[in-house]
């Protein structure tokens, strides 16, 4: 019997990277998960390789900016599952650079809409279908909360936004029984952070005290860590999975 056995997980943004090792990880203490993405053919073939671990899959597409789609979503896990146990928030988009001045109502629409609203949309939806048993409701921030960066005002306002998020959601449900979490990545090796990895061996500015980038598993065993029962007297907190990239902040790089 895995450590989360019997327990029902949704995953958003499950189709590569981050989301679909955690799925994978769930998965493998034992959940049975719904995973979501855009891609079909990418999440259709991760609940089939899920299912081969003895756990219940589910692939449900849908785009994470469409209200109608996230109702959709969620009205198919409560009627396919019975309910949820676990919601991971961990669709987002990192949007191309722009100065602030410069950027379109649809930009900025188009990021808060994926990185703030819906976890928002999706968390009290959750939580109705948690019931009274409770549960836990993880969101997936970015170091990139915790300072301004150069043309990325929607990208760090959603991610410091949704740490906030967090906190109120965690004092307002603590006593239902629903803990709510975050953790805040810094540079994961992943298709979405290429772009800065390159930056930072272009310019040889070292990306963390560590000297290294991360990987999706790590992440994913920290989110099954925080799900778990072990994790029981944790709520409200974000927890940065970073290689000791905050510490440097307003320091010399590396240091």
């Amino acid at each position: 019997m895995g450590a989360l056995s019997g327990r029902r997980a949704l995953v958003t943004g499950a189709s590569r990277g981050i989301g679909a090792a955690i799925a994978r990880r769930l998965a493998h203490d034992g959940a049975d998960v719904v995973v979501t993405a855009r891609s079909t053919a990418a999440i259709e073939a991760l609940a089939v390789e899920l299912g081969e671990l003895g756990v219940r899959a589910l692939a449900v597409p849908a785009d994470m900016n469409d209200r109608d789609a996230l109702q959709a979503l969620t009205e198919r896990v409560g009627a396919e599952f019975g309910g949820l146990d676990i919601l991971v928030n961990n669709a987002g988009v990192l949007p191309a650079g722009s100065r602030a001045e410069r950027l379109s109502w649809a930009d900025w629409d188009a990021t808060m809409g994926l990185n703030l609203e819906a976890p928002f949309f999706l968390a009290c939806r959750a939580k109705e279908l948690m019931g009274d048993g409770g549960g836990v409701v993880v969101n997936n921030a970015s170091t990139a909360a915790y300072f301004p960066s150069r043309g990325l005002v929607a990208y760090n306002i959603s991610k410091a936004a949704l740490i906030m998020m967090t906190r109120v959601l965690a004092l307002e449900w603590a006593r239902e029984g629903v803990r709510v979490v975050g953790v805040a990545p810094g540079k994961i090796d992943t298709e979405l952070v290429q772009p800065i990895l390159r930056w930072s061996e272009k310019h040889d500015v070292p990306i963390n005290p560590q000297r290294r980038i991360g990987v999706a598993d790590e992440v994913a065993d920290l989110v099954a860590f925080l799900v778990s029962d072990q994790a029981a007297y944790i709520t409200g907190v974000t927890v940065p999975i970073d290689g000791g990239e905050l510490l440097t902040v307003g320091s010399e790089p590396g240091r």
